[in-house]
């Protein structure tokens, strides 16, 4: 009988063992995998969903807008209907909806429907304005002369350059190969084609001196709808702080805290039926705001509203950015962009 070689039954010892560790991790990466793909798929369900949740809520925000033309949209009756039936009449007068959550199964969005004449017209500016919101975006003084100058120079129709301004035949546009638009934005975002409007300066970000705070961003602030008119049931700190009267006097904090108080109501709270200023001389009696300021604001314009709706599923979140123009018959979309944020 022939005694069998050590060093082949080693041999296929190690071949058994390499066998046995590459299938091992043959079937471990194929598990890796089908766990990355479950994980995967499991998250873009979750992201479809949270689209859908967004969506969802800006047909909610349209439910409400054409609901608030109608004086008897909702039975006083009707318990279960009572914060909806708010909520439209508020929009009605004018006053914005903010952080209202709308639940659809598993998923929900939380929805602000806010009239556009709560921020600046960036086409109805003047100097001062600019000055005003500027100073609250954090933007140093000394490049105010520049950016003013500039923007005049880009939107009015003729070729005169202002002092700090530039034209056609300046250096920048030559080098960008476009020339001034000499008419007023259509968007915000154009501010970026204007010399001296840098990203940081529209949408905020770090400022020239490093030792500086950084720039909070002026976009948040400005539209380009509406007649120029701030809405005072739904501005802003920041919006209403940029407000001038006749004699160039700024908007003093004490007031705007006023008005962010008593356009609350006596409960000091959102979203109830006590909301909001009834006209614009209320609103003036009962904070002290300049008079003269009655022909700068309104307390009830709404015929443009921005609805931003978020819509999440399982700590996945999605939004959508929108804005309509609102009529008695007829809830147009004129601005629409989506995002998916996780």
């Amino acid at each position: 009988m022939t005694r069998p070689d050590p060093r082949q039954a080693g041999a296929a010892l190690i071949v058994a063992l390499w066998t046995v560790l590459i299938l091992s991790l043959l079937i471990s990466g194929l598990a890796y995998e089908m766990h990355v793909e479950a994980g995967i798929t499991s998250h873009a369900r979750k992201r479809m969903k949270a689209q859908v949740a967004a969506r969802g809520g800006v047909e909610y925000a349209k439910f409400l807008l054409a609901k608030s033309f109608e004086s008897n949209a909702f039975e006083e009756g009707e318990e279960e209907k009572e914060d909806l039936r708010i909520l439209a009449k508020n929009l009605g007068r004018g006053i914005g909806v903010a952080g209202t959550t709308v639940e659809m199964g598993a998923s929900r969005a939380v929805v602000d429907i806010l009239p556009e004449a709560g921020r600046r017209n960036v086409n109805k500016l003047g100097d001062e304005d600019w000055e005003e919101l500027l100073d609250q975006a954090g933007v140093p003084e000394e490049k105010w002369p520049e950016l003013i100058d500039c923007f005049m120079d880009w939107t009015d129709a003729g070729d005169e350059h202002r002092l700090n301004g530039a034209e056609e035949d300046d250096a920048y546009y030559k080098a960008q190969g476009y020339k001034p638009k000499n008419a007023p934005l259509d968007t915000v975002d154009e501010l970026l084609l204007i010399k001296g409007f840098t990203p940081a300066i529209v949408y905020g970000g770090p400022p020239p001196d490093p030792k500086s705070e950084p720039l909070r961003g002026i976009a948040h602030l400005l539209t380009t709808f509406g007649d120029g008119k701030v809405n005072v049931n739904t501005a802003s700190r920041e919006v209403l702080l940029t407000l001038t009267a006749a004699n160039g006097k700024m908007m003093d904090d004490w007031v705007v805290d006023d008005i962010l108080k008593y356009r609350l109501g006596d409960d000091g709270l959102p979203n109830t039926k006590d909301d909001g200023f009834d006209s614009v001389q209320d609103a003036i009696s009962k904070t002290g705001m300049d008079a003269s300021l009655a022909d700068k604001i309104s307390v009830s314009d709404r015929q443009f509203v921005r609805v931003v709706s978020i819509g999440e599923n399982g700590g996945v979140e999605s939004g959508v950015w929108a804005v309509f123009e609102v009529g008695e018959k007829k809830v147009t979309p004129i601005y629409w962009r989506e995002e998916q944020m996780q």
